[in-house]
């Protein structure tokens, strides 16, 4: 998978927004900010809430009156590894060290893995085996709705699901952060 910043194709945005009051329920949007791509279940604020903790559904269509889910996530009760699953298939978004944040999960194009960009941030980059990006987390600062957005990278070789694989992981992560960060205060 060969990718050069320079000539790539322009990248897509997906904007993540909190709905509801306790924001339990996310919105996922695509780059026009209108079109939903995703629905997310949120129980992920206490370990003995029931698993899997975070569920990510295709919306409702005209064809289906019903929300599609398309994969999960939960975690343990003991260490940082989290199990997903995408579709059929089950993945664990572990740490690649005992004192790093960044993480590794098989995909179906390879073992990729979460960096954080910042340590003052909850910004992400999620990377392949050579180093190159294929997706990218900003974490929204001043806003009470939005949480952030999703940068596709343009250019890349993309197989059948892994926008879902991205999705799914990188939701995991943020969630993850949100996690560590609220049982330390």
């Amino acid at each position: 998978m060969s990718y050069s910043p320079q000539s790539a194709p322009p990248s897509r945005f997906i904007h993540i927004y909190a709905h509801g009051l306790r924001g339990r329920r996310l919105n996922i949007l695509d780059s026009d900010k209108t079109t939903p791509i995703y629905i997310v279940n949120n129980n992920s604020g206490s370990i003995f809430s029931s698993k899997p903790h975070i569920r990510i559904c295709r919306p409702p269509t005209s064809s289906s009156a019903l929300e599609t889910q398309i994969g999960s996530a939960s975690f343990r009760i003991w260490g940082r590894t989290l199990d997903m699953e995408f579709g059929s298939s089950t993945a664990f978004l572990k740490p690649k060290g005992l004192f790093t944040r960044s993480t590794e999960f098989q995909s179906s194009v390879g073992p990729l893995t979460w960096q954080y960009d910042s340590a003052f941030r909850n910004d992400l980059r999620l990377v392949n085996t050579e180093g190159e990006w294929l997706a990218r987390f900003e974490g929204s600062t001043f806003s009470w709705t939005k949480l952030g957005k999703l940068e596709i990278a343009g250019g890349v070789q993309w197989g059948p699901g892994l926008l879902d694989e991205i999705v799914i992981s990188g939701l995991a992560m943020v969630a993850a952060e949100a996690r560590r960060r609220s049982n330390t205060s």
